[in-house]
Formats: structure tokens, C-alpha cells, sequence
């Protein structure tokens, strides 16, 4: 007996250090100023990204301009290549002119060299002295021929060499530009990164805007806990269907290569179809994916204390007066039924999540992209799959009609 009331002691002591112990363990709480601090770095973070992407832009630029330079001057080289060439022909001509030319001036020399000489001294020429003129005359001509001749082989040579180097320095440059444009190539597409980077801070920044907008406007000051503080959550008080009536059209699971966060539904008259919350809860974001589908998330507490998060996307349109911050119970519809942004046809996308979206509270679910990695985890190693947890659908494509 008295070891069972050791036991208990030793029990009682472990329990009051283990209560003393959690505090000091669990999530830190966040304040309005955490979120604050939250918006600055993501502002911080866009402006980072957008003179990394006008940096990358300057350099598409100057390549670009480099590119066009290049091309202007092979366009340059192409025409040169083609006189020089042009010229080599006409060279050719010439020194054949010059050649025959020369070799009728010979001619004419070495007949003047014997009897004809004579002849044209008989018939002719009037003095000796002319004759002599007349030879010296030849000789100049037969020398300005033959230096003619060996001027216009230098030019064909010195053709012929520049055409090398041309060629050469066209290879060289040809091989620039295509480095070039593969630059250019590279560039474009980290530039397509940080402008969809860009796209999903642009995207956090406007929620952690709306968040802070409304947290303040239910009264939050700076150093007030979230949800402890100020806007408390509502709590769970059942699972609904989000729609009074329609079918499943696809499951939560992995489907081409990734992982469908969710169960979809639809409806005869989507259009026309209202989407409540599945449950009581707080509006916490409400945005424009980056395909344009019209999103909205509310965040839930169950009496335990767990929080889940559920997701309505490609709705048609919000309903009035739906804002960050608002609570809502299930009788509150939030907006239509519709197809916006990347669907296939007409549809609510339903997710549900136990983690706080968007939430700087939850290190697993802060950002979109440890959403979509959280998600995948839990259901990869079985701790949740899906909303059929929660919420009663029957099986694919059989109507239900109802919200439980």
C-alpha cells in the first residue's frame, strides 16, 4: 500500500512538472506584431525580388543589344567577303588583259628587234632616234605590265588572306551570339522564376494586409495573442457538406503524378449552387489564386483545441459582405458555385487541413508552399486523408442531398 502511494506521489509530482513543463514546449503564441513583422519581410522580400528581376531584365537588354550588334556586323562581313571576292574575279580579268597585252607588246619588240626594224626604219621612221624612242617606250610598257601584274597578285593574295580571317573571325562571333541567345534563353527563364515568386509574395503580402486590417479592426493591438487576446475563433460545432445537394466528382488522392488536396463536388445547377462553411469558423483569407480562381479560407477550432483549416476555390462569386476576420457558422454562405481559374468545368474545390493556413502561428502551414508539403506528408504516412475524415460523402458520382 504505501509503494501504490509512493506511486501516486512520484505520479502527482510528474504531472505538476510536465504542466509546468508544456508551456514552455508548445507553439509560440503570435501577435499582432508578429504579423507585422511577417508583412515586413515579405515586403522586404518583393522588393529584393523586383531588383533582382530589373536586374535580369538590364541583362536581357545588353545581350540582346550585343545580339543585334553581332548581326549587323556578320551582315557587314557577308557584304565585304562578297566584293573581296568580287574583286578577285575582276583582278583575275585584269591580269589576264595585262598578260596578253604584255605579250603582244613582246611580240612587237622582238619583231622590231630584227629585219622588220629595218622595214619600219625604211618606211616609217624618220630618224634613228625615234626607233630608240619607240623601243625604250616598249620596254616601259612590258615593265608596267609585269608590276601591274604582280600588284593585282599581292591585292588577290591579301583578298584571299582577309577572306581567311573574316571567316575566322565569323566563326568566333557566330559562336558569341549563339552564346548569347542561350544567355538570353537562361535569363528568360529565371526571370518567368522570380515573376512567379513575385506572384506568390505579391499574394501573401495582400493576406497578411487583409489579416492585419481586420485583426485591427476587431480591436487587436500590438502585443495582443491572436486568438487568445483578441478574434478569438469560433468554435467547431459540427461537420457539414458544403452544399445542400449535388455529388462527388473527384477524391482526395494522388491523381497524374501529384497529390489532389481535396474532394470536389458539383451539382445539376452549379451556377446556382450557394457554398456555406463546413463548419464554424473565421474567415482568414480570401484572395485570387494565381490562376484567378476565387479562393476562401476559414480557420476552425474544435472544443479540443485542434485546428483545421478548410479551402473553397473556383467559385463564380463571393458573397456579400465576406471579409478577412469575419466569423461565420454554417448557415453563412460564403459564395457560388463556378469554374473560375484552372477547372475543368463548373465545381467547389474543398480542402480541409488540420493546420491553421496562412497562419503565422502553425511553422507547418505559414506559407502555401509548407501547406501543400505539410498535406502531402500527413496523408502519405496515414495521419489524415482528407475531408471524409470529417465530413460524410458517399461514394463518387451518387447524389446526396442534404448538409450531414
Amino acid at each position: 500500500m504505501k509503494k501504490k502511494n509512493r506511486f501516486l506521489s512520484g505520479l502527482s509530482i510528474l504531472l505538476i512538472v510536465s504542466l509546468i513543463i508544456m508551456p514552455f514546449t508548445s507553439v509560440k503564441a503570435e501577435t499582432l506584431q508578429d504579423y507585422k513583422n511577417q508583412l515586413a519581410k515579405y515586403k522586404k522580400e518583393q522588393q529584393e525580388n523586383n531588383d533582382k528581376i530589373n536586374e535580369t531584365e538590364d541583362k536581357i537588354e545588353s545581350s540582346n543589344q550585343e545580339i543585334e550588334s553581332i548581326k549587323q556586323e556578320l551582315q557587314d562581313m557577308t557584304a565585304e567577303i562578297e566584293q573581296m571576292r568580287q574583286d578577285i574575279i575582276t583582278y583575275n580579268n585584269e591580269i589576264k588583259e595585262k598578260e596578253i597585252e604584255s605579250k603582244e607588246i613582246i611580240a612587237y619588240y622582238q619583231m622590231a628587234q630584227g629585219e622588220n626594224l629595218y622595214l619600219e626604219y625604211a618606211f616609217g621612221a624618220e630618224t634613228i632616234t625615234d626607233l630608240i624612242y619607240r623601243m625604250s617606250v616598249v620596254e616601259q610598257l612590258v615593265e608596267y605590265n609585269e608590276n601591274t601584274i604582280k600588284e593585282l597578285n599581292d591585292m588577290i593574295k591579301a583578298n584571299e588572306q582577309r577572306e581567311v580571317e573574316l571567316n575566322q573571325k565569323e566563326e568566333e562571333m557566330t559562336q558569341r551570339q549563339e552564346e548569347l541567345t542561350k544567355q538570353v534563353t537562361d535569363l528568360t527563364g529565371v526571370k518567368a522564376s522570380l515573376n512567379e515568386n513575385s506572384v506568390s509574395v505579391d499574394k501573401q503580402i495582400k493576406i497578411y494586409e487583409e489579416q492585419i486590417k481586420a485583426y485591427e479592426e476587431m480591436g487587436c493591438e500590438d502585443n495582443d495573442v491572436i486568438g487568445r487576446d483578441c478574434a478569438t475563433t469560433s468554435s467547431v460545432a459540427g461537420w457539414y457538406r458544403p452544399i445542400e445537394s449535388g455529388y462527388v466528382t473527384s477524391e482526395f488522392g494522388y491523381r497524374w503524378g501529384s497529390l489532389h488536396r481535396a474532394v470536389d463536388v458539383s451539382n445539376k445547377n452549379p451556377y446556382n449552387t450557394k457554398i456555406y462553411p463546413v463548419a464554424n469558423g473565421t474567415i482568414s483569407a480570401k484572395y485570387k489564386d494565381d490562376y484567378g480562381a476565387l479562393t476562401v479560407v476559414i480557420e476552425h477550432k474544435t472544443a479540443s483545441g485542434q485546428y483545421y483549416s478548410s479551402l473553397y476555390t473556383h467559385m463564380s462569386q463571393y458573397a456579400p459582405n465576406i471579409y478577412v476576420g469575419k466569423k461565420v457558422t454554417t448557415n453563412d454562405y460564403i459564395g457560388y458555385m463556378g469554374a473560375t481559374g484552372y477547372a475543368y468545368g463548373p465545381h467547389l474545390h474543398l480542402e480541409i487541413a488540420p493546420c491553421r493556413l496562412y497562419n503565422q502561428a502553425d511553422k507547418n502551414c505559414n506559407t502555401w508552399s509548407k501547406y501543400v508539403s505539410y498535406v502531402t506528408r500527413i496523408y502519405n504516412n496515414g495521419t489524415f486523408t482528407g475531408p471524409r475524415e470529417l465530413i460524410y460523402f458517399p461514394k463518387q458520382n451518387v447524389f446526396f442531398s442534404g448538409r450531414r
